[in-house]
């Protein structure tokens, strides 16, 4: 059933022609109204996709429905839907509806600054300025966010409706924030704010703390003195009488959410050693923690499923190595490097063909490693979601159907783009499944979303609508490939 506020009366619909019908003579038609960078009002914030298949979660599937869309919610799932008279309907047969997808750690809307090539080297290298030495945890996404940068259209046309998006920096560049990827201006976009505080092993250039080692030290080091001062700014708000007021330090502050446990720190983890060093300042020092990258994490199984934290695995995969040059003849039959042999040792110069194929089977076997990183992560049942950090978006619907190849389930893959991404965010209420009440973001794809030849052809970001041209396009030689994506509409 559709909300009450949705449903309409003859005498609504009276005064809605006669509203329409002049502005038709116009020459203003509802499409019109609703094109990307057009300052005229949309006609309506409802809208009905029809006779689609709709995925409400994964393993939970409406084969022929109806969603109904009004003012950013889901209002209406079924297939006995009452669509209201102003709904924009959107023929949805050969469609299938999924919820919009989320990203669980990227930059997306905030620009990368521009390097400061004056800027002067301190005269203390061991002990650089914070901003110098990459450490600025007081910096906000908030702040940052620009809702037109290319970031943002570029990840909503791969069927993203949200991100965890952090700023840009080295060591600790600042908190994190849930952001839609849809409005006018920044506050619109931002769903909830101060998510995480982030955190990576990327050292200073050139100073303190430069090393990973660094950073480990530097980081306890912040930690004990925030500590410290949350202590002494505790017992001045107590009673402050007879007390010297304690100074203010912005990077001490910004840790004191992380202390109290009401802030996570979300550390981005390139390779096995640095989830390792992750997880034990996480243990030294107590705070909340969340993973992302986890490039290695296929070995380090054991290890997070003891620490049971939130984990957003990157949708980034090696590329597929060169194809080998035509073998050249040497005294090592070819079958000998056909597969990885860490024993095979070269004796002349005739053998170095041999051992350069065995190293490109090294680096297929290895890469087969990373690609299978998502499917034992499942099977040892732990529950993850997805970073696009690092990764091309035009890229994500390929290394998606990588990871299923190499045998991550369809529906656990879903379940990392939308209901465990939700969960592990903490916004199941708002976002993650096709149902009413929920924040209207929605993917519509031309066939089942992992299918090799799926196109997109809406995404609904708080229940705007933008559409996507998935017609194929042919080259003067007659050879076909895929459309890019059109500017959307609104």
């Amino acid at each position: 059933m559709i909300a009450s506020h949705c449903l309409v009366t003859r005498s609504n619909a009276g005064r809605l022609l006669a509203v329409l019908v002049p502005a038709l003579l116009l020459g203003v038609v509802p499409v019109r109204a609703q094109e990307a960078g057009d300052d005229l009002p949309r006609v309506t914030r409802t809208h009905a996709i029809t006779n689609a298949r709709i995925v409400q979660a994964p393993g939970r599937v409406i084969e022929r429905g109806t969603v109904v869309i009004h003012d950013g919610l889901i209002v209406a799932v079924g297939t006995d839907v009452e669509i209201p008279f102003d709904a924009e309907r959107l023929p949805g047969d050969s469609l299938v509806v999924y919820a919009g997808f989320l990203d669980g750690l990227s930059h997306v809307g905030i620009p990368k600054p521009k390097a400061d090539q004056n800027r002067e080297r301190p005269d203390d290298p061991g002990n650089p300025p914070d901003d110098y030495a990459g450490i600025q945890p007081q910096q906000d996404a908030r702040t940052m966010l620009e809702p037109g940068d290319k970031s943002v259209k570029d990840l909503r046309a791969a069927g993203f409706g949200a991100a965890l998006t952090v700023p840009h920096g080295r060591m600790l560049p600042g908190s994190g924030a849930l952001v839609l990827l849809h409005g006018d201006d920044p506050d619109a976009m931002v769903l909830r704010g101060d998510v995480a505080l982030f955190a990576q092993f990327q050292g200073a250039l050139g100073v303190y703390p430069a090393t990973p080692m660094g950073v480990m030290a530097k980081m306890r080091q912040l930690y004990r003195e925030a500590e410290r001062r949350r202590l002494i700014q505790q017992r001045y708000d107590t009673d402050p009488a007879g007390l010297e007021r304690p100074p203010y330090d912005d990077v001490h502050y910004a840790f004191f959410p992380v202390i109290e446990g009401k802030k996570p720190v979300l550390f981005y983890t390139d390779e096995a050693l640095e989830t390792y060093r992750a997880l034990r300042l996480q243990r030294d020092l107590g705070f909340p923690l969340m993973l992302a990258g986890l490039k290695q994490s296929f070995d380090q199984i054991d290890a997070l499923k003891e620490a049971g934290v939130p984990l957003f695995l990157t949708l980034d995969l090696p590329k597929e190595p060169k194809k080998e040059a035509k073998a050249k003849q040497d005294s090592v039959e070819a079958e000998m490097a056909a597969q990885y042999d860490p024993t095979l040792r070269t004796a002349t110069y005739r053998d170095l063909e041999a051992e350069r194929r065995n190293l490109e089977a090294r680096q297929r076997e290895s890469r087969e490693r990373y690609l299978k990183n998502a499917a034992m992560l499942h099977e040892a049942g732990l529950r993850f979601g997805f970073s696009t950090m690092d990764v091309k978006p035009a890229d994500i619907h390929k290394n998606l159907r990588l990871m299923i190849e190499h045998g991550l389930p369809e529906d656990a893959a879903l379940a990392a783009l939308t209901t465990d991404a939700a969960a592990l965010l903490g916004v199941s209420a708002m976002l993650g499944t096709v149902e009413p009440g929920k924040i209207a973001n929605l993917v519509v794809t031309t066939k089942p979303y992992f299918d090799k030849d799926a196109k997109i052809r809406y995404v609904f970001v708080d229940g705007v609508k933008y559409e996507y041209d998935t017609k194929e396009k042919k080259e003067a030689s007659g050879k076909e490939h895929p459309t890019e994506p059109s500017s959307p509409e609104r």
